[in-house]
């Protein structure tokens, strides 16, 4: 059985369970920032690859300065 962190999210619920738009999120997967894959018209990337790249954030000190805000 596969963990939380590889189970497939849609970009929709990935900015839910992060507080970011899935235009943004989808931005990054088109640009090839954030690894997702597109499946028929959907975006699908797992948590583990979202948790990647904000903490690739970190690291180069770009951070979100309120949680939940767009």
């Amino acid at each position: 059985m596969a963990g939380k962190k590889n189970q497939l999210l849609t970009l929709s619920q990935a900015g839910k369970r992060y507080g970011y738009s899935s235009d943004y999120f989808r931005r990054l997967a088109e640009k090839g920032r954030l690894s997702a894959q597109k499946v028929g018209h959907q975006w699908l990337t797992t948590a583990d690859d979202v948790e990647t790249f904000l903490e690739s954030r970190e690291q180069r000190g770009v951070y979100k300065k309120t949680p939940g805000r767009k």
